[in-house]
């Protein structure tokens, strides 16, 4: 190792030796100039970068390609075999420049006049960034005061409106939501299809399931609600302090808190659940869905969906629909801002929008002297006593308007109907009798005016029209079933069915009667039971009539409660027999010279004459109906009324009917439920344990 570096330094020797014999030769010596980057003698050799090397013709052409062989390779590939890298020969391509480099660096680790100049030293580190400032801190406190500012803008706005009295919420309709969702959650076969949910329907499913303990029933209703009986929508629900819950739907009556479901939602299955159980009892129901169209050869019906109509094979099937209200033509053809303050209230729906708007309302006209008409009437009259409202509001004013003389005049004679008018007018509501609406329009204070036949105008705030019903026949041109063009409804036998397996029950069913050989159309409550426990028990496999008297009721309170059983009608021959209250009040005569007679309306006379009583309608001299004129109730009298209508009795028979029903015996004042009331024994000296 100590031999190398001593080799390449004999002209250091002989530089010493020609220094200590001659300093001339030193001086010559030193005078000569070396290039050491061409030149550098024998101390530093020039080693060419090719030596060791095998110098090749670069770049080269490429070889012809190898013969293809029809073989595999048998060799094996070595790991990490990359056919696609380029391979870089170790050869070094010709000319290469001259380079002395290495030896000079060489050179400069063996002697120090032969080296480079060192390197200079690296440059000092910069200093260090200052910190950025932290402005996160500046925005997250500037963010939290302009939130606290916000909400403080927002309750100072809050407590403005409550000054101005405008703090009431907008409510809206809420959406209509389908149960189930999609329309394959729909069963493809049902035993027991149901298309229709309210009176009839469901009573059909109480008879399915009294007849049939394994029956799978399923229901197809328009409406996104549950079975619901709809009498009370007109009575009882206008006295609840607070709209209609869909989710209960409940109301007071005598003190006892009712709902108008006929079941709750738990008792109606999962339709994807329904579909797989095997066995009954099961029952379901969707909601929402609408049926197009139904094929009684195939036993399908079709209903409507998204993406067109999907089919659902039944069993057996009740056509239940009903009947959808009427309404005046120039409410039909009318503004959106006039039809949006009119109301026909035959849904749940309408109930719900109809209650707010007469909630905010300060005058409703009422356009019907019917059924309808005349409960909403007494009700809404009613409604200002019952309900506690806003001192500072006022009381609600309601006029009803009548085409005739008095209420129910298809019904009732026109003197009986002229004197219940006098009871409705006893709660407050303004009777318009003879006239009718013959145009309406928006004011310019967007209430709306009604041009009445009389040459007079009412500017009022909201309207119910309640001018009778049709039955909801659409399914009957696409079905290729018959409709009744006399009646209406669709054309069914005694059984009331229309075609094989196929029922109709309802306000829209017309069936036969084989007592009065006749066809009938009933659309009232009573008889829409009636018939669908009739269609429900048939479609078990009975075969049972619909042999039935048209039978319903008008109850207004304790001021009036008529009950009807048979053929009634205002144009029939009628015979009534009334209780004498009021046989010591003789009405007062007048004056000489004082002109007209006093309003005898208004005594206590014309109060009482028909306060109690019966009529009898008559056709070719037999009864074939009647009318209990707030006769005192009496259990299954419209079952005893049919078994006596059955008999053909005639005019003769009206006194022996009328003691029958116990009409001697009826008293003309009866004391109240709570007046009955015994009062208990008066406890002393009570014994607390």
């Amino acid at each position: 190792m100590l031999s190398c570096p001593f080799r390449c330094c004999n002209h250091i020797r002989r530089f010493n030796a020609v220094v200590s014999n001659n300093s001339l030769e030193v001086a010559t010596y030193l005078g000569q100039t070396r290039n050491y980057n061409k030149d550098k003698g024998s101390c530093c050799k020039d080693v060419a970068q090719t030596e060791g090397k095998l110098v090749e013709q670069w770049p080269k052409s490429d070889p012809p390609p190898p013969a293809w062989r029809n073989e595999c390779p048998r060799d094996p590939q070595p790991p990490n075999y990359d056919p696609y890298r380029i391979k870089v020969p170790d050869v070094v391509v010709p000319p290469l420049p001259p380079s002395n480099a290495k030896p000079m660096i060489d050179c400069a680790r063996t002697k120090g006049p032969c080296s480079v100049k060192p390197p200079p030293e690296p440059p000092a580190c910069p200093p260090p960034p200052p910190k950025p400032f932290p402005w996160i801190y500046v925005w997250s406190v500037a963010s939290f005061f302009g939130i606290m500012g916000l909400i403080y803008k927002l309750y100072l706005w809050q407590e403005m409106r409550i000054k101005l009295g405008d703090h009431t919420p907008k409510w809206r309709p809420r959406r209509k939501i389908k149960a189930p969702f999609h329309c394959k959650d729909l069963p493809a076969c049902v035993q027991y299809l149901i298309v229709g949910a309210g009176a009839a329907g469901w009573a059909a499913y109480r008879a399915i399931m009294e007849h049939d303990k394994t029956a799978k029933v399923f229901f197809i209703t328009k409406e996104d609600c549950l079975p619901y009986m709809q009498p009370p929508m007109s009575k009882h629900m206008w006295w609840n302090p607070e709209p209609p819950d869909i989710k209960t739907l409940n109301y007071i009556e005598e003190g006892t808190r009712h709902t108008m479901y006929y079941a709750d939602c738990a008792s109606f299955m999962d339709p994807i659940k329904f579909y797989r159980k095997k066995k009954g009892p099961a029952v379901s129901i969707a909601r929402g869905w609408c049926v197009l169209r139904v094929d009684a050869d195939d036993h399908v019906v079709w209903v409507k969906t998204m993406c067109g109509e999907q089919p659902i094979y039944y069993e057996r099937c009740l056509l239940a629909p009903g009947a959808k209200a009427n309404n005046l033509s120039i409410f039909k053809s009318a503004s959106k801002q006039v039809r949006d303050r009119v109301c026909t209230l035959r849904t749940i729906r309408d109930l719900e929008i109809a209650y707010r708007k007469v909630k905010a309302s300060k005058h409703v006209v009422i356009i019907g002297g019917g059924f309808l008409g005349c409960e909403l009437a007494w009700y809404l009259g009613r409604m200002d006593r019952v309900v506690e409202r806003h001192e500072e509001k006022e009381p609600l004013k309601i006029v009803q308007i009548i085409k005739d003389k008095g209420i129910m005049s298809g019904v009732l004679p026109e003197y009986i109907g002229e004197w219940a008018t006098e009871k409705i007018k006893c709660e407050g509501v303004t009777v318009i009798p003879k006239t009718q609406v013959y145009d309406a329009f928006e004011t310019p204070d967007g209430r709306l005016e009604l041009t009445l036949s009389n040459g007079n105008s009412i500017v009022t705030d909201y309207v119910f029209v309640a001018i009778g019903t049709e039955p909801r026949v659409e399914l009957a041109e696409p079905s290729f079933l018959e409709v009744d063009p006399v009646n209406g409804g669709f054309l069914v036998n005694t059984e009331l069915e229309a075609r094989t397996h196929l029922y109709v029950a309802g306000d829209a069913a017309s069936f036969y009667s084989q007592w009065k050989d006749t066809r009938l159309r009933l659309s009232h409550f009573g008889n829409a039971e009636e018939q669908g426990y009739v269609a429900g028990a048939n479609m078990t496999g009975y075969w049972v009539p619909c042999n039935m008297e048209p039978h319903f009721k008008l109850h207004l309170g304790e001021s009036l409660e008529m009950e009807a059983v048979g053929e009634v009608g205002a144009c029939m021959s009628t015979v009534g027999i009334f209780k004498p209250c009021s046989e010591n009040t003789k009405p007062q005569a007048p004056a000489a010279g004082d002109g007209d007679r006093p309003c005898y309306k208004q005594s206590e006379e014309y109060r009482n004459r028909y306060k109690r009583g019966m009529l009898f309608y008559l056709r070719d001299e037999l009864i074939v109906g009647l009318v209990f004129w707030n006769m005192p109730p009496v259990d299954d009298r419209y079952g005893v009324a049919t078994e006596v209508l059955r008999a053909r009795p005639t005019y003769k028979d009206i006194n022996m009917l009328a003691g029958l029903f116990g009409f001697p015996e009826t008293q003309c004042d009866y004391l109240s439920e709570e007046e009955l009331k015994e009062p208990g024994p008066c406890i002393q000296n009570r014994r607390f344990a």
